[in-house]
Order: C-alpha cells, then sequence, then structure tokens
C-alpha cells in the first residue's frame, strides 16, 4: 500500500465483522512468526522427505463442505499479505495458514512446493494443500507449477 491510503480499501476495512479483524490481526502476526522461522532455518532444515500417505489426499482427508472455516482463514492470511506491514512471499504466506489451520484444530494440511520453466526462467510456489482443496491460492495459478511431491515442510513447533 501507498502512503495514501484509498477511500475505497477504508470502506472495505469498516465492512470486516470482529470475528474477521481478530482473524486479520492474528494473520498478521503469524506471517511475521512464519517470516522469522524461513529466515531462521539453516539451508536444508525447512523441508524434508515427506511420508508417502501425506501426499495424496483421500476421501477421508478432505475437510468438511459445510465447513467453511479454512477457506476463512486462508482469506485472513492473504488480506495481512497483501494490505499488512510487509509483503510476504508465497512460502512464508504457506507456512503462516499452515501453521494457522492446524492452531484451529484443522490438520492434515500440508505445505506443497512446485517449480516450472517460463521463457528460460526458473520459477517456484508455495501454497496450502487441505484435503483435495487449494487454500489461499487459485487452482489454475498452482497447476501451471510441477509439485515437488517429495518434500513438505517439517513441522515449526
Amino acid at each position: 500500500m501507498t502512503s495514501r491510503v484509498r477511500p475505497a480499501f477504508l470502506r472495505r476495512l469498516a465492512r470486516l465483522s470482529a470475528r474477521e479483524w481478530l482473524d486479520l490481526a492474528e494473520a498478521q502476526l503469524e506471517l511475521l512468526v512464519a517470516k522469522a522461522i524461513v529466515a531462521s532455518r539453516p539451508t536444508g532444515q525447512l523441508v524434508s522427505r515427506a511420508p508417502h500417505d501425506e501426499l495424496e489426499p483421500s476421501a477421508t482427508d478432505a475437510p468438511p463442505v459445510t465447513d467453511a472455516r479454512p477457506e476463512q482463514l486462508a482469506l485472513a492470511i492473504g488480506r495481512a499479505a497483501e494490505h499488512g506491514l510487509f509483503r510476504p512471499l508465497c512460502l512464508v504466506r504457506a507456512v503462516a495458514l499452515k501453521r494457522t489451520l492446524d492452531r484451529h484444530g484443522y490438520t492434515g494440511g500440508t505445505v506443497r512446493i512446485g517449480v516450472r520453466m517460463t521463457n528460460g526462467r526458473f520459477a517456484a510456489h508455495a501454497w496450502v494443500a487441505y484435503g483435495t482443496q487449494i487454500l489461499g491460492d487459485q487452482e489454475w495459478h498452482v497447476e501451471s507449477f510441477e509439485e515437488l511431491d517429495e518434500i513438505t515442510v517439517v513441522d515449526h513447533a
């Protein structure tokens, strides 16, 4: 955001519910923690080989269709990332979302990492899979990457 706050942005903020404000505050804090985790882990200690059963979500791992809370938490992380104190990279956003889901009892989410070559340039991207859902990202965007299906982000306790 620039130093000049846009009126439309302020109107959207004013329409947030109390729960959305709490989610937004929690998301900003979690992004700061995730940024510290990613920055402080020595090379090679943020990820590990994933167990095979963690890679392919089964129907029993899928969240209930009626539970919108994981998507609400992902929305809060996205809002905090876009309008908060700093603009985190995708890995920091994914780690923050995974930690938030876990803390709210939505275990089973995984941070996924993919790569692609576009016009001779290498790109990597991280996102969160929860059951059969992609949270905090667009499915079309995630599908443009080849997933590295042998790794997972290690627990950040």
